[in-house]
């Protein structure tokens, strides 16, 4: 009996029956980014295997002969990328090129290289100091999520159904799949919310939608889709994976609001003010002539700029209020001065520290007055007074303090401090705040 030979190409694995004239080559195992997948055994057309992933979680499921293979090529594909770059970089020449460089050993290639670097928050800059030492300053983003979905998520979006069912639904649905194979899930969550509405009783896409939402990070947009495609009816394969996506979904959410409750140095950067009052008019008939006095109620602004570790911030404090006096003489032949406005600014060095459960323990210390034609190289006679105080940070961004400036016998009340913007700015260069 001849038997015949494999063709090149072919992956290596077991021949199964595909068709009554078609046979499939399956691969026994691989790996990928997300981890290993062996396969266990073929019923029909679905393919049962055990996923582990880098951490050594093992977890067994089932998916489409036609997916595995589509999983199988990605991971084939990724591998072949990573081997030519790794080539390049040795100084392998091109197809065609000649090199007078020594012949370099092959090297086996770990498929997990990290290709990313992250900027942590609060880092220092590459220089030294700023170009502009008191110019804006931004917070640095956040370090990505280098876990990435769950593999229960990644199994199921590359397991989906090759059809709707519905015709309304069908050119939305197709297009879906093509986005997902070419990882744009921008596209593919589209044309998904496309098909739902065409058909917003389709099990099939709900779930796809679902499935898509979770791959791209919307585990909160998820969950209710892939709940109503359970309360509809799901076809058997996915009825059966339903469980573990539901709750690596959820597990998802759960793990999204925990990160939002969180306080963090980056969450606190930005400018901060307080309410305030309406000004207060004073005047008084003397000698002939009226003083009017217009005094604006005690301004606070608070700017935090400066992350220091994980769990401190610091920055400075501005409290301002401002004096305007005026003179009008009772005879009209004579000419009134012109008014005389004063400012008054007290400048802080101001430091918070966050505590594990969220709550704020801070302290300020004042470093110097300023007044309208005077710098701050003027004494204060609360020069380098210390006030501590605690606080929170409410659900929207504000922050509340526990009275900072209580008077002897006057009962504690608390002071409110909006967030104005993520945006804070450095002190003048006459104002000299050491946040190191």
């Amino acid at each position: 009996m001849a038997i015949s030979a494999i063709p090149r190409g072919a992956a290596p694995g077991r021949i199964v029956p595909h068709t009554d004239d078609r046979v499939a080559a399956v691969a026994q195992a691989f790996e990928n980014k997300a981890g290993r997948y062996e396969l266990l055994r073929i019923e029909g057309n679905r393919a049962h295997y055990a996923f582990t992933n880098h951490q050594g979680h093992r977890t067994e499921a089932e998916l489409a002969l036609t997916a595995w293979q589509r999983m199988h090529a990605a991971a084939q594909a990724a591998l072949v990328s990573l081997v030519l770059t790794a080539a390049l970089a040795c100084g392998v020449p091109a197809a065609g090129q000649s090199s007078s460089r020594q012949p370099v050993k092959a090297a086996i290639i770990p498929e997990d290289t990290p290709t990313r670097s992250i900027t942590l928050p609060g880092s220092r800059p590459a220089s030294s100091q700023p170009q502009n030492e008191h110019s804006e300053k931004l917070p640095s983003e956040p370090p990505a999520d280098k876990a990435g979905p769950a593999p229960e998520v990644v199994a199921a979006s590359l397991a989906l159904e090759l059809s709707s069912g519905d015709p309304n639904a069908e050119v939305h649905y197709k297009t879906a799949l093509l986005a997902l194979n070419r990882d744009d899930f921008t596209v593919a969550t589209d044309e998904l919310n496309e098909a739902a509405k065409a058909a917003p009783q389709n099990a099939v896409v709900l779930y796809g939608l679902a499935v898509v939402q979770a791959r791209n990070r919307q585990p909160e947009m998820a969950l209710p889709n892939l709940e109503s495609a359970n309360r509809i009816g799901l076809p058997d394969p996915e009825a059966a994976r339903a469980p573990g996506l539901l709750a690596a979904i959820r597990y998802a959410v759960k793990k999204n609001e925990a990160e939002q409750r969180k306080v963090t140095p980056l969450k606190l950067w930005g400018s901060y003010d307080t309410a305030l009052d309406s000004p207060t008019q004073e005047f008084e008939d003397r000698d002939g002539h009226t003083y009017f006095k217009i005094k604006t109620p005690l301004s606070r602004e608070m700017f935090l700029w400066k992350v220091d570790g994980e769990s401190t911030i610091r920055g400075h404090w501005l409290e301002k209020n401002t004096l305007t006096q005026e003179i009008i003489y009772a005879d009209t032949k004579r000419h009134d001065p012109k008014p005389k406005t004063t400012t008054e600014e007290h400048w802080w060095l101001v430091t918070i520290l966050i505590n594990p459960d969220g709550s704020l323990d801070g302290s300020r210390m004042e470093t110097c007055t300023r007044e309208t034609g005077f710098g701050c190289e003027k004494p204060d006679r609360l020069h380098g007074a210390i006030v501590t105080f605690k606080g929170h940070v409410e659900p929207n961004g504000d922050i509340t303090l526990g009275d900072i400036n209580p008077k002897q016998g006057d009962p504690s009340q608390p002071l409110v401090l909006r967030k104005k913007s993520r945006v804070a700015s450095a002190p003048p260069e006459d104002v000299h705040i050491d946040v190191e």
